[in-house]
């Protein structure tokens, strides 16, 4: 069975390009990737995943808090999630670009099914230990540093290049519906009968993402984008790639300061100071829902609204992250809370599709796993460090002070960020990609493919 692709409306030739980037689009349009019958198969399978996804965190969080009650190991637990997305995400993206993405996606939910089976296995029992809870996590950090890199090429490969926004964006959309279902979920568990069950869900839903994946046809499961070379040379062509287009790299650099001193404290402290401060697992879990729905809502826009320059409009949206943890260093009302998390999720959502869809559209097919990557890694590298400082900062000056600071620096960066000219040279309307091929001779990677011009 071939491979299905969403073809693009016929449009009027003579308004062909208007058409096409309009930066508003109806309904049917923002929603047309579902039509695609394969790309609907990894949609169901992915609202499942996410679901589960949802869960993990709030009830790890709370789990680690009642058997040590320390910061500093939820720190630790947080940053063994990252540590093997940091340190594989590389091998990832060269595997997602040499053999079939279905099938490393498929291997690497399998990984995290087993993974978070046996941590929902051990709390329930009673026996789990700090040490038990990182090697499990380190083991479903490395499904998804081989999960990830691949599904943005999947998505190009079901969806097509000419609606991966839309795509990005119906994604987003499931994942923050599915946040605020099993945020409520995880709340009502946490409080009641522990963490533990709330895990063991997520466990399941990686079997359920695991037999969507598994339905996808011949086609996508014998694809192999770049097998000619070897995996050291694959690394290397998607590293490449990146440092020789300014725009990524500046988005990398934004991208990994930020999460080094807001995101990662963020991450680490706010549970803790709701746990301190608001009331414990309700008032986080209404946080985290705020959160949703703002990344509901954000995915909702990020269907609609196609900005000229992406590059820079993704840093600006920024900004609406810093409100929450600059809030919850007072530690400000639950209700004012509530509102900035909104924003925070608004941010999230509208970011992560704009920086997905700008890749996917002006990387070469067969670079996009490793750029991923690499973006990933950058992305990544720094929020360890953080993680790791948060939670013994906090017990030196206190989280308050720890997570105003982190919210004022993320301002002046991004400010610095948005006068870089580089991150405005990306342009998204008529014939842009045509007038780039244009302006500059081709480029050949490390596998010997022609690359696109650099921008």
């Amino acid at each position: 069975m071939g491979l299905h692709r969403l073809r693009p409306p016929r449009l009027n030739p003579i308004r062909r390009h208007e058409q096409r980037w309009r930066p508003v689009k109806p309904i049917r349009e923002a929603i047309a990737p579902l039509n695609v019958r394969d790309f609907r198969r990894y949609y169901f399978g992915h609202t499942a995943s996410t679901f589960g996804d949802a869960l993990t965190p709030f009830a790890l969080a709370f789990a680690v808090l009642h058997l040590t009650g320390s910061p500093a190991d939820l720190g630790i637990v947080v940053l063994s999630t990252r540590i093997p997305i940091i340190a594989l995400s590389l091998l990832g993206g060269a595997l997602g670009d040499r053999f079939s993405r279905r099938n490393v996606m498929l291997v690497a939910d399998l990984m995290r099914f087993l993974a978070h089976g046996a941590t929902a296995a051990l709390l329930l029992s009673g026996t789990a230990g700090i040490w038990m809870i990182v090697v499990l996590q380190l083991l479903a950090g490395m499904g998804s540093a081989l999960f990830n890199p691949a599904s943005v090429g999947l998505v190009v490969s079901l969806a097509g290049k000419e609606r991966v926004q839309e795509a990005n964006s119906l994604l987003s959309m499931s994942r923050s519906l599915t946040s605020i279902l099993a945020l409520s979920v995880a709340g009502a568990l946490v409080a009641t009968i522990g963490p533990g069950w709330a895990i063991l869900i997520d466990a399941a839903t990686f079997l359920v993402s695991a037999a969507f994946l598994s339905r996808l046809p011949r086609a996508v499961a014998t694809q192999r984008p770049a097998a000619s070379t070897g995996l050291l040379a694959s690394i290397k062509g998607g590293l490449a790639e990146v440092t020789r287009r300014s725009w990524l790299l500046m988005s990398v650099i934004h991208v990994a300061l930020t999460n080094l001193i807001v995101v990662a404290p963020f991450l680490v402290l706010g549970p803790y100071v709701a746990d301190e401060h608001l009331g414990g697992a309700p008032a986080w879990s209404a946080i985290g829902i705020a959160y949703a729905v703002g990344g509901l809502t954000g995915g909702f826009v990020a269907t609609r609204w196609k900005p000229s320059r992406p590059v820079g409009a993704t840093l600006a949206v920024f900004l609406l992250m810093t409100p929450l943890p600059a809030l919850l260093a007072v530690p400000a009302t639950l209700w004012l809370l509530l509102p900035a998390a909104f924003l925070a999720g608004l941010e999230l959502v509208i970011y992560n599709v704009l920086q997905t869809s700008t890749i996917q559209r002006h990387v070469p097919d067969h670079l996009i796993a490793r750029s991923s990557s690499v973006v990933t890694l950058g992305s990544l590298a720094a929020a360890p460090l953080g993680m790791g400082l948060a939670g013994p900062a906090a017990q030196v000056f206190g989280s308050g002070i720890v997570l105003a600071a982190g919210a004022v620096l993320a301002i002046l960066i991004t400010v610095t960020a948005l006068l870089v000219p580089s991150v405005w040279q990306i342009k998204d309307g008529p014939g842009e990609d045509e007038k780039a091929e244009r302006a500059e001779p081709a480029h050949t990677d490390a596998d010997g493919a022609t690359l696109a011009p650099k921008t």
